[in-house]
């Protein structure tokens, strides 16, 4: 299955949504709460900033925002309704909706910094969410943007391996398998850099991690 039409990614997270952070815990062995919080550091919160996390799923980003900055005003906005029920009850101390990350209902120039992990590549018209992302945040904002990264030998392993893990916690192989296919389609770091410079974005920070395989973008409105 290789469908990014709104409706069937909608459908498929909400299916997955209960083993969601199971089976992440799993395939990344643990490193990725370790990737997040580094990540979220990076952006040097300051107290009162407002802050969006779209496509939060299960709400990590967004919790340890607000973890790392209480007094952040902390948003997470997802497609999927049993993601953001399970988000609600994780991280009370945040708000959650139900949401378009094309069509988001905020003015220009409202938020200091906007988040998105290991989402933009599961959006069909992903270039209206990054407009939607620059329009939102106010002049010299942030965009943390955190995925898979490069295409080398250890991404091609865990691409092997993905499918065999999950096959033995959960029946929905056919979601990851998707999963999979979006990750080997997805652009490489460097091509994500130029489309979000060719938006109005400079870059601000690029960190890789785990040889490579993951990779997190710091773009800043200028």
């Amino acid at each position: 299955m290789y469908d990014k039409n709104p409706q069937a990614i909608h459908t498929m997270f909400n299916m997955i949504a209960d083993k969601y952070d199971l089976i992440n815990n799993i395939m990344s062995f643990g490193t990725h709460a370790i990737i997040k919080s580094d990540c979220i550091k990076k952006l040097n919160l300051k107290p009162h900033d407002n802050v969006l996390d779209l496509c939060t799923g299960t709400g990590d980003l967004a919790g340890l925002i607000k973890k790392i900055q209480p007094e952040a005003c902390v948003t997470g906005i997802d497609f999927s309704e049993n993601m953001i029920d399970i988000a609600k009850d994780k991280y009370p101390n945040v708000q959650f909706f139900q949401g378009d990350a094309t069509s988001l209902p905020y003015e220009d120039n409202t938020f200091d910094i906007v988040t998105m992990g290991f989402g933009l590549r599961n959006i069909q018209n992903a270039e209206k969410a990054v407009e939607e992302v620059y329009r939102i945040l106010k002049p010299n904002g942030k965009f943390l943007h955190l995925d898979f990264g490069e295409k080398n030998i250890i991404s091609k392993i865990y691409d092997k391996i993905t499918p065999i893990i999950v096959s033995r916690f959960t029946d929905n192989t056919p979601a990851y398998n998707y999963l999979v296919k979006s990750r080997q389609i997805f652009p490489i770091p460097a091509e994500l850099i130029k489309d979000f410079e060719s938006k109005g974005f400079k870059l601000y920070k690029r960190e890789d991690y785990l040889l490579g395989v993951i990779s997190s973008q710091i773009m800043m409105k200028s």
